[in-house]
């Protein structure tokens, strides 16, 4: 029987901070192979999702293409945020690497409601109103019905507590083993940050001609497919059950460009001054932690 195929790094997170765009880039590399789709989500056990995680066999499933690629990897924003994604990870492959992608606290959850409420994630499309249900939502109050991501990932205060979560890693796989990106960073100087990651990886420093944004903001063309795609009516559930079984390659292509088809890219409104300042009031004593701890002047994020 051939042996199991197991990840050996891992981009964890945070969410809005760069992920998608890492993950395209690095799935052209010829040395790196990482799974034909993002946020498996296999080690978030810890989470609330509102469907079952994958087991062990399914998540392995994924890297039965794998071929003689250097560098084997996943990728999933949530497993910074768990707390038992680090310790399950280490558990599955103690030598792995990791890599964390941090972005402004203010700025990412601004994305993240938005992202929220492009998939049906979030109701509250107020971004203040949504900031302050998180008590609400801790008690399993005004949340979505069609959630799709964890319940937790509504606590936008509590995914953007960097500190601990980073801590987390660093102390189960060292500073060797654990490389920690700025978003600031990644997005203007992109090909220096990527050849520094490629090294990390320990593969060729091959590095695209240019380097595209993927999942900017964006909204959806037709509400009607969003509904058949979300709310399937059980005559297409039945016979796209029979076309493309679940965890197949073919439906998560279908899925991939349905989704892609009916979405555009749109500017995000800019983030209130004063609700910006009272947010980086809040963090402040998070983003003091976090600057000792990555030894990083955050200043910008105040």
């Amino acid at each position: 029987m051939k042996q199991a195929i197991k990840p050996g790094f891992f981009v964890v997170g945070a969410p809005k901070s760069g992920t998608t765009s890492l993950y395209f880039y690095l799935k052209k590399h010829p040395q790196v192979y990482l799974p034909r789709i993002k946020e498996l989500n296999f080690f978030c056990t810890d989470l609330h999702f509102r469907f079952p995680l994958l087991n062990e066999q399914q998540f392995l499933s994924y890297y039965q293409e794998c071929k003689n690629e250097k560098a084997i990897g996943e990728v999933a924003v949530w497993n910074l945020y768990s707390v038992d994604a680090a310790q399950n990870i280490h558990q599955f492959n103690p030598a792995s690497k990791i890599i964390i992608l941090l972005r402004n606290p203010a700025e990412m959850m601004h994305a993240l409601h938005s992202n929220h409420v492009f998939n049906d994630n979030e109701i509250i499309t107020d971004f203040e109103m949504a900031l302050n249900a998180q008590p609400d939502r801790k008690k399993g109050l005004r949340i979505s019905p069609d959630i799709k991501c964890p319940v937790e990932g509504l606590y936008y205060y509590d995914v953007a507590a960097y500190s601990v979560q980073v801590k987390r890693f660093l102390d189960l796989f060292g500073t060797e083993r654990v490389k920690v990106i700025l978003f600031d960073d990644f997005v203007t100087h992109t090909k220096e940050i990527y050849q520094e990651l490629l090294k990390f990886l320990e593969v060729e420093e091959i590095v695209p001609g240019e380097f595209e944004v993927f999942n900017a903001s964006k909204t959806t063309r037709s509400a009607l497919l969003k509904k058949i795609t979300v709310h399937t009516p059980g005559w297409i559930r039945r016979t796209g059950q029979w076309l493309f079984p679940h965890q197949t390659a073919r439906r998560d292509w279908l899925m991939f460009w349905l989704w892609k088809i009916n979405t555009k890219e749109v500017k995000r409104p800019p983030l209130d001054p004063a609700l910006r300042m009272k947010i980086a009031s809040t963090m402040k004593a998070e983003i003091d932690v976090l600057e000792i701890l990555l030894g990083r002047n955050l200043s910008r994020w105040r």
